[in-house]
């Protein structure tokens, strides 16, 4: 099956990581067929429920084509697909930031509609033939919208047990794809906080764990996994360094953001020394050839930290939260 993934453009790389993260969870076969601006064709052998599970994208499309973004080639394309539809449809065009200008997505709407076989509804149409103007002209039909929304819904100042500062949910959702999580595993955040990554690990089906060395976050964190529905897991107040004497190659993933910030307490522990310690430690909780997604600022030595541990680097991010951090998303694998 061929089909194009629309990025939200939020950022450089995660949102095109996430989604073959999140393919290589569900044990899909998949090829990456062309990287666009904002648009990921592959071939993959099944989607399952992907769009339910990714959160750094707008839409998942079959695939009819693509070629370059000129009004005669599209019309080519277009009449070459053969589409025929069972059903209404209408036809949208999207225009990735300022690319491609000179062409109007109305009068291209208009054209391509010309062509398909099938009765034009724009108002509620049962099939949307969706066309992307990138570095090139990418057209397929709409198989599943990703609902952006329902991460509006927990935003962290909505949950019962707030502190600022904490990632989004569609972010928090992307990292616990990067881990490569599949439901039913056990999935670890020994820096859990008010629980932000435990959420939507739990939302996709895993079994959580989480821990703090702060008594508070750790109810509060309980108050906010029951107010979002989660009842697979458990909590517990205990340094991340002492896992390890508990938990050996027992967690099938780990995320976790460890604390870095201004009024962030690391217990008096300097922060190289407090993330050396705690990767050592993942090393012997983490189940052997599965992965572990670490955050971290910028100026620290990460990738040497998880390799000295015997880490494998998978991938890494960086995110500029403002004018003094850069975040940088390290993905490792216990090798």
């Amino acid at each position: 099956m061929k089909i194009f993934f629309v990025l939200s453009g939020e950022h450089s790389t995660l949102p095109k990581a996430e989604v073959l993260a999140a393919l290589e969870s569900i044990g899909a076969e998949f090829r990456v067929l062309q990287d666009f601006k904002q648009v990921l064709v592959l071939e993959t052998d099944k989607i399952n429920a992907l769009h339910k599970r990714v959160a750094l994208s707008h839409a998942v499309c079959k695939l009819f084509g693509y070629c370059d973004a000129d009004v005669n080639e599209i019309i080519k394309l277009t009449e070459e697909s053969g589409i025929k539809v069972r059903g209404s449809f209408a036809v949208r065009v999207k225009r990735i930031e300022n690319l491609s200008r000179k062409i109007s997505t109305m009068e291209l709407e208009k054209n391509i509609g010309k062509i398909i076989k099938g009765k034009a509804e724009l108002k509620a149409p049962e099939n949307l033939i969706y066309g992307v103007l990138t570095d090139k002209f990418v057209l397929g039909k709409l198989l599943h919208k990703i609902d952006r929304s329902q991460y509006e819904k927990r935003k962290p100042h909505q949950r019962p047990y707030f502190r600022p500062g904490v990632m989004l949910p569609r972010n928090c959702r992307a990292v616990v794809n990067l881990t490569r999580v599949k439901a039913g595993q056990k999935f670890l955040d020994p820096f859990c906080g008010t629980g932000g990554f435990l959420i939507e690990a739990g939302l996709i089906g895993a079994k959580v764990y989480g821990c703090d060395i702060e008594s508070e976050a750790v109810e509060g964190c309980e108050k906010n996994l029951r107010w979002c529905g989660i009842k697979n897991y458990k909590l517990e107040v205990s340094d991340a360094r002492a896992l390890k004497h508990k938990y050996k190659n027992f967690f099938d993933a780990i995320a976790t953001d460890p604390p870095y910030g201004i009024s962030a307490s690391t217990k008096g522990l300097e922060l190289g020394e407090l993330y050396k310690s705690s990767i050592a430690s993942f090393y012997e909780i983490l189940k052997p050839g599965k992965c572990a997604c670490v955050i971290s600022p910028s100026k620290v030595a990460l990738d040497k930290i998880a390799q000295n541990a015997g880490f494998e680097v998978v991938e890494k991010h960086l995110e500029r939260i403002h004018r003094s951090l850069i975040r940088k998303i390290l993905v490792i694998r216990k090798v």
